[in-house]
């Protein structure tokens, strides 16, 4: 067994912390605890230093004497790449066999998708991707019979934009095979010709080795449901400690999986989060069922004090959050607006920030978020309502979607949730060709685009030259994008001689838009580049972007505007006893859901929480509003 002392921890505080700062006493807890156990941390309060420093000290005993390993699981390779970045060269051992380092979906791909496909279909898995997924299905459902088409057409009301997303969002149930969509609700009651051929549709997708991420974990399930004793003896046998950061985000059946893998009485399992900011278990419910007694970290290096008393009432799991002292402490405030006066919300912010001093310092960041970004049909406010031009599919890196070649030769894009690096360059390399076939409408057959696999296959045995090429340009491409360099004129040259040696085409004037355009410009021309510009005279401009609450989780603000939205109810409104600062239990899923999405949002800001109302939602409530320590300001 490993014992970390207070020597380990001041070896790790000169790494990881400012000069002079030490590990608070709940943070050497957490470093010594050796036993299965939950950890829960407060927003901006160092969860992730306390964690990098533990897995630094234990790095030290590597190798385990049973050569046993660590297995750190976490939700984005953002987050991977940070650990990784962070931890630094010294603790090179922490990324080699037998630990593993990643997200949880790239764990499941390694450890029981791929080898149970494999078992299954006798070959190996082509692609696991939404992106690659959605093209095919959409592509193979011109194939299915003609009446099935028409039929679903008719239900969809001739709408292709609906009929395609209701096939891409088709799922397979975990309790058997039947069809459902993303969040479980079965499609059909009971089996006929539609449900059937959509049956055969997907199922056919995946014999042909291509796989949405949510194929991926049903596969998973199937694989533990036929061999889940055996697989819990070998995890528990071939790591000691699982560490799983951001364990709010982690889905129902994500944890459903994990529970069943790993034997916390055999393996030290500690799950680090924040109960309060999971929004995303079907926007309701959170999945994390927390063990008995959980560590805490209840100093915020983020919040300042007001700010922490402010958001504590919106809190589901009481966490005892301390505020920064060294935060200069600036009134939260509350813009109170007619709707006819809604658009001017975000100039009052901006003079608001102004009139605060902070928008001096170009590093400051400052952003309006709302929980609606959809146009409610109804009228209902959402994130539009305040900013007409917002665009919900360019907010955040997470719903942008590939669509020009600038897109799949950008960093900022490329999203694989594959940890090897040089893997993600080529995929996307790659990505970017398939994308060029599909334009111009190169088949490999009658029914079949080319897949990464066809196609290497085809350049190797009908043009070696071209492809030892394209094999030496892959490897200088992959360096350069690492290093952030410009490959795109180079891919273009060599896209066209592949075009014209292996499939005789020199025309490429429709790839134009393809090679020229990027997904910046095109939202610069719809005006939906999500930023609010405030323009001050002999100043440099002021710049607010806009997004979701879930686009911004995690994220630390100068100042954040949480603007109130509908969704069955209005945000404030709903929640107006939390906003006078009583603490009470929430009521339901839904206002539990309101008040975590107002936590998580609320909790951004390091200096200025603003919040946007409607007049109707705080009208009666200012006396107790000014007690709380807010300060109204009435728009007029």
């Amino acid at each position: 067994m490993i014992s970390i002392n207070e020597g380990d921890i001041s070896k790790v505080e000169k790494y990881f912390l400012p000069s002079g700062e030490r590990f608070t006493d709940e943070k050497k807890q957490i470093l010594k605890c050796m036993d299965s156990r939950d950890i829960v941390a407060c927003p901006g309060s160092g969860k992730t230093t306390t964690l990098l420093a533990k897995l630094s000290i234990i790095e030290k005993h590597l190798p385990f004497s049973n050569n046993k390993g660590i297995c750190v699981l976490t939700h984005t390779n953002v987050a991977i790449d940070e650990i990784k970045e962070r931890l630094g060269e010294k603790s090179k051992k922490l990324f080699e066999y037998p630990n593993f380092f990643g997200t949880i979906q790239s764990f499941v791909n390694q450890f029981l998708t791929t080898p149970f496909y494999r078992n299954i279909f006798g070959k190996n898995i082509v692609s696991i991707n939404d992106e690659i997924y959605n093209r095919e299905i959409v592509r193979d459902f011109f194939l299915i019979n003609n009446n099935i088409k028409i039929g679903l057409r008719k239900k969809y009301k001739d709408d292709s934009e609906m009929l395609y997303e209701s096939l891409m969002n088709m799922r397979f149930n975990f309790n058997d095979d039947s069809l459902c969509d993303k969040t479980g609700k079965p499609l059909y009651k009971t089996k006929n010709p539609t449900s059937l051929a959509l049956t055969k549709l997907k199922k056919g997708i995946m014999k042909k080795g291509i796989l949405c991420y949510e194929d991926a974990y049903w596969l998973a399930y199937k694989y533990l449901n036929k061999c889940g004793n055996q697989l819990n003896e070998l995890f528990s046998e071939r790591f000691s400690f699982l560490f799983i950061d951001e364990m709010q985000d982690t889905s129902q059946f994500q944890c459903e999986l994990l529970n069943k893998l790993f034997d916390k009485e055999r393996v030290i399992i500690q799950r680090f989060g924040d109960p309060n900011q999971s929004i995303y278990e079907n926007g309701e419910v959170i999945a994390w069922d927390l063990w008995n007694e959980p560590l805490r970290i209840t100093d915020s290096k983020r919040n300042s004090e007001i700010v922490s008393k402010i958001i504590a009432p919106f809190e589901v799991a009481a966490s005892g959050m301390r505020g920064n002292l060294q935060t200069p402490e600036i009134a939260p405030k509350i813009i109170v607006y007619e709707e006819k006066e809604i658009e001017t919300v975000l100039p009052q912010f901006a003079k608001i920030i102004i009139d605060c001093g902070l928008n001096g310092d170009s590093k400051n960041v400052f952003k309006a978020v709302g929980r609606i970004a959809k146009i409610n049909k109804n009228g209902k406010i959402s994130i539009p309502s305040y900013f007409p031009t917002y665009n919900q599919k360019t907010s955040g890196n997470n719903l942008k979607k590939l669509k020009y070649l600038n897109d799949y030769l950008s960093m900022e894009n490329i999203d694989s949730l594959d940890v090897n690096e040089v893997k993600l360059y080529k995929d996307s390399i790659l990505s970017a060709l398939l994308r060029i076939l599909w334009l111009l409408g190169i088949k490999k057959d009658q029914n079949n685009y080319y897949t990464n696999k066809t196609l290497l296959k085809k350049l190797h045995l009908e043009d070696e030259s071209l492809f030892l090429k394209f094999e030496e340009n892959l490897y200088n491409w992959c360096l350069k994008l690492k290093r952030r360099e410009n490959v795109k004129s180079e891919f273009i040259d060599f896209s066209n001689e592949l075009l014209c040696r292996l499939f005789n085409i020199q025309d490429v004037s429709k790839l134009k838009v393809f090679y020229e355009e990027t997904s910046a410009e095109e939202e610069a021309k719809n005006g939906s580049s999500n930023i609010y510009t405030h323009h001050i005279e002999e100043d440099s401009p002021l710049e607010i972007h806009i997004n979701t609450v879930a686009g911004v989780k995690g994220e630390t603000h100068t100042g954040t505007l949480f603007f109130e939205t509908f969704h069955y109810t209005y945000d404030v409104g709903n929640l107006i006893d939390f906003y006078k600062g009583k603490i009470k239990e929430k009521k339901g899923v839904r206002q539990k859901a309101a008040a975590k999405n107002a936590y998580v949002a609320m909790s951004r800001p390091s200096h200025l929480l603003c919040v946007a109302a409607q007049k109707s939602s705080i009208d009666g409530h200012e006396e107790a509003l000014l007690s709380a320590g807010w300060e109204i300001i009435q728009i007029s």
